[in-house]
């Protein structure tokens, strides 16, 4: 009972000791903050430049069984960047969407993936400093379940 009595008075001085700290943690809520302004981005630098001003060029293509809506801003010259919209209207998920600027083959583009959210697609595309003769924006597509393709479009 001595025992029970001693362990019993150390846990209570204990646990007053705890509670009547004087450095209680005195918390405050965060102040607010104003919202930045909203400014429309703008692309130019020795890069090329994103044009938004022109109308751009629709298409539909289907490529690896998939049937995309493609937007595409700008024009195939040297250096130029393109803004590429994609749309799946159809078809199996596709896995992966790469996009370039050049020939079939992609010997001197660089190909860029797509970024997705869902069915719709985006990305800027550059084109190489020195355009092989017919150059197009191409699509290149991988289905979940290994089938690929790949498709052209001409842009002005």
């Amino acid at each position: 009972m001595r025992n029970t009595t001693i362990i019993s008075t150390t846990l209570l001085l204990l646990v007053l000791i705890g509670c009547g700290s004087d450095s209680q943690d005195k918390t405050s809520a965060p102040e607010p903050v104003a919202p930045l302004p909203k400014v429309a981005p703008t692309i130019n630098n020795t890069h090329g430049n994103i044009s938004t001003e022109t109308p751009g060029v629709a298409k539909t293509i289907t490529v690896a069984g998939n049937t995309f809506n493609v937007t595409v801003k700008g024009s195939i010259t040297p250096n130029a960047v393109i803004d590429v919209s994609i749309v799946q209207s159809s078809g199996p998920t596709a896995a992966a969407i790469r996009v370039w600027v050049g020939d079939a083959s992609g010997v001197g583009s660089m190909k860029i993936k797509v970024h997705s959210h869902g069915a719709s697609s985006h990305a800027h595309a550059k084109a190489p400093a020195k355009l092989p003769a017919n150059s197009a924006l191409w699509i290149e597509v991988q289905n979940a379940d290994g089938t690929s393709g790949s498709g052209s479009i001409q842009v002005d």
